[in-house]
């Protein structure tokens, strides 16, 4: 607050005394507006993130249970099969009905 102070101390008077407070709204209004545009791009960018998540795991779980059935089936590793369907069931829980709600 101290810089916002010394900033409008030094703008002022250019301003001149009756134009005081149209440029304290006018600064107000522009600290207002680039502090929205910052909120817009962070929750844009966000969204772009969730969207991206969204689409990589729905294309990750799939494989991976069929992976995961070959290797339970086969009895190559009966536990890490079993592992690897537990572990799609969650993702697709998560793709499917987390996320979404999330956008």
């Amino acid at each position: 607050m101290q810089i916002l102070r010394v900033a409008m101390e030094h703008f002022t008077p250019l301003l001149g005394e009756g134009e005081q407070a149209i440029s304290s709204d006018w600064f107000t209004k522009l600290l207002e507006n680039i502090i929205s545009s910052i909120e817009k791009t962070v929750s844009m960018f966000s969204s772009m993130i969730l969207r991206a998540s969204l689409r990589i795991l729905s294309m990750i779980y799939a494989p991976m249970a069929v992976v995961g059935v070959i290797l339970y089936v086969t009895r190559i590793n009966k536990y890490l099969g079993r592992d690897l369907i537990y572990g799609a069931l969650v993702i697709a829980f998560f793709a499917e009905f987390i996320l979404p709600t999330l956008l």
